[in-house]
């Protein structure tokens, strides 16, 4: 980085204090994060030092995915990720890079397959028991369901058998929804997702 400078030049004594006012070139940095701003001319009267978080050496054009920062009176190059996307190792949850740096160490730039990977420390594997637990969940969630709508059907056509005022087609109905909650009783949710659900009675 170069920058030129025209005279008057302040001098400096060993303290950083001017012992003979005029221009310097200066180096900005954030006062947060250390990161390199901007390079201004300034004007320093007789006496004063630089402004705060300002340096008069230059840094170096940063490599690629580095972020230049004063630390430590020196300027370093950190990695610098940010807005790149990371993926929890804890649960694949995930979050955009907003600081320089390295990355969190509970965190991964390779992203999850499925919502059933787990981290073993190098990569992402399919966790087949937490998968199969989902698959069994959601079977269970659905065989209720269709129970509980087989309950409603039967308990309405029961009645219309009991007052003795069925109709052949409610009959009909009432011994395929009977069997029809039979077979649904019938079926085992751990064999989830590989399950062949009977035909609902129209």
């Amino acid at each position: 980085m170069k920058y030129k400078l025209t005279p008057p030049f302040a001098k400096f004594d060993n303290n950083g204090f001017a012992v003979e006012p005029g221009w310097v070139l200066i180096y900005n940095s954030d006062p947060v994060t250390g990161e390199f701003i901007n390079a201004t001319y300034e004007y320093v009267a007789n006496g004063f030092g630089f402004p705060v978080h300002a340096c008069s050496d230059a840094p170096v054009e940063s490599p690629e995915n580095k972020a230049i920062v004063r630390k430590n009176g020196a300027w370093v190059y950190l990695d610098d990720h940010r807005g790149k996307k990371i993926y929890s190792t804890k649960n694949g949850e995930e979050a955009t890079v907003k600081e320089i740096g390295d990355i969190p160490v509970d965190y991964t730039f390779l992203k999850p397959a499925c919502d059933f990977d787990v981290w073993n420390g190098e990569e992402w594997v399919l966790d087949k028991e937490k998968q199969h637990n989902h698959y069994v969940m959601l079977a269970s969630v659905q065989k209720n369901q269709l129970l509980s709508e087989a309950k409603s059907r039967i308990d309405y056509l029961q009645d219309a058998i009991d007052t003795d005022i069925a109709t052949n087609e409610e009959k009909t109905a009432y011994s395929a929804w009977k069997k029809y909650r039979v077979l649904l009783n019938r079926i085992d949710v751990d064999a989830a997702p590989e399950i062949d659900w009977p035909e609902k009675p129209e």
